[in-house]
């Protein structure tokens, strides 16, 4: 090999390269930036002000109600974004097929997180994050679609990896964002409101969707729409291990993050003021992590045309992120902690959207503009459900145990069975 050839021959283009309108300069950089906005609203309100919130309601119910209220954005989770997935496929305005739905879902979530420190119930804070979580998944069920709609298989790794990169660069932004206004009244829900409705709007008008109102209406009665949401693990045994491992590795990623503040307090034994600006902290140090790892993981994934032994490497190193706390229950343990959980998150981020892309259901013939945004929809379940499911396991856990050292072992059983989970594909090297 001559030393000018790279080790790393490109990949060569697939069957459905052709099929797909190119990217706009710079869209990979705006859907990062979607992404951007709507982690940092879940990030600084799971991490953050809901559990400031709850805790100032009820402090001895603390632990129970913040299951409850996230419990209940659950179900949104399960219905809002294939939903408006499904919905979005067979949208045909002249404004496109995802912009109204990312329009409407941005107004919806700021709208509502406004509206979220006036909640003055358990009951009432649960039904205005419910709403505030359908918003968000209807934006990202619209931005997760562009990707196929955009974006050729041969080149997916690296749009992975910015979108990996913005939801690293969201969840630190709403912790720096929650945790440094957390005692500032209505300023972080502003801000965070406002980072919605303008990186959504700036997206809509730089990066215009073509219109759909010359695309093939499919006409199907509400049988037919409902039966769409079953793909079946027996015909399509790929999408099912695929969606089984995302949702193992996110369950093990966020089941400790989700009582991260209460770890601070009770665990570490920080002051509440102090805990808030420190989850901040590991924030930036998280992102730091996600940062080194992420955009080199997706551009050599695509150079290698490989996904699945970076994910199996990602889940090693956050095993170890995960054992941290475990043998060194301080500060410096935390931030250790912090930083290799974002180094191995990173890898895996870079990678998943891109691996997920390739294990879609086939189009059938003439079925026209396709499923990608009903179908990453469904797959979306995988992450936006162990998020939700993550506090009523937790809770669980520790109740039972009477301590947090069980949410890193179960984090660390998780990470590493969505290793084994995804080498059963083989439609993915």
């Amino acid at each position: 090999m001559a030393l000018t050839e790279s080790p790393f021959p490109p990949q060569p283009p697939t069957a459905d390269d052709a099929d797909v309108a190119p990217p706009r300069r710079g869209m990979s950089f705006g859907l990062l930036m979607i992404y951007v906005a709507i982690l940092a609203v879940n990030s600084g309100g799971n991490g953050i002000l809901l559990p400031n919130i709850v805790a100032g309601i009820d402090e001895a119910g603390k632990i129970g109600n913040l299951a409850f209220v996230t419990t209940i954005a659950f179900i949104a989770n399960i219905f809002a974004q294939p939903i408006a997935g499904a919905l979005s496929d067979a949208t045909r305005s002249r404004f496109g097929r995802r912009t109204p739905w990312m329009v409407g879902g941005a107004l919806v979530t700021s709208g509502f997180l406004l509206g979220l420190p006036m909640a003055q119930s358990v009951l009432m804070v649960a039904l205005v994050w419910l709403v505030v979580q359908c918003g968000v998944n209807v934006v990202q069920a619209a931005a997760t679609a562009i990707v196929p709609d955009r974006y050729p298989a041969s080149r997916r790794g690296n749009v992975s990896a910015m979108i990996g990169v913005g939801i690293t660069i969201g969840n630190a932004v709403g912790a720096i964002v929650a945790g440094s206004a957390a005692g500032q009244g209505f300023l972080p829900y502003a801000i965070l409101s406002l980072l919605v409705l303008v990186i959504v709007g700036v997206f809509v008008v730089a990066y215009r969707d073509e219109s759909a109102t010359r695309l093939p209406r499919e006409r199907s009665s509400a049988k037919d729409f409902l039966r769409g949401f079953w793909i079946s693990p027996r015909q399509h045994p790929d999408f099912a291990w695929a969606f089984g491992s995302r949702f193992l590795m996110v369950i093990g990623f966020y089941g400790a993050q989700t009582y991260g503040l209460y770890i601070l307090r009770d665990y570490i034994g920080m002051s509440d003021a102090a805990s808030n600006s420190f989850a901040a902290t590991m924030g930036v140090v998280l992102l730091a992590g996600v940062l080194l790892s992420a955009l080199g993981s997706g551009w050599l994934s695509d150079r290698v045309g490989r996904r699945k032994p970076f994910i199996v490497w990602s889940s090693v190193v956050m095993s170890i992120a995960l054992a941290i706390p475990l043998l060194v229950p301080t500060t410096t343990g935390v931030l250790a902690y912090a930083f290799l959980l974002g180094l191995g998150f990173g890898v895996y981020i870079s990678i998943d959207l891109a691996l997920m892309t390739e294990v879609l259901p086939a189009r059938p013939q003439g079925e026209g503009a396709g499923n990608a945004g009903r179908d990453l929809a469904i797959l979306g379940l995988a992450t936006t459900l162990p998020q939700a499911m993550s506090p009523s396991i937790a809770a669980g856990l520790v109740t039972l145990t009477g301590g947090y050292e069980v949410l890193f072992v179960a984090g660390i059983v998780f990470v590493m069975l969505g290793a084994v989970a995804v080498r059963p594909i083989t439609s993915v090297r």
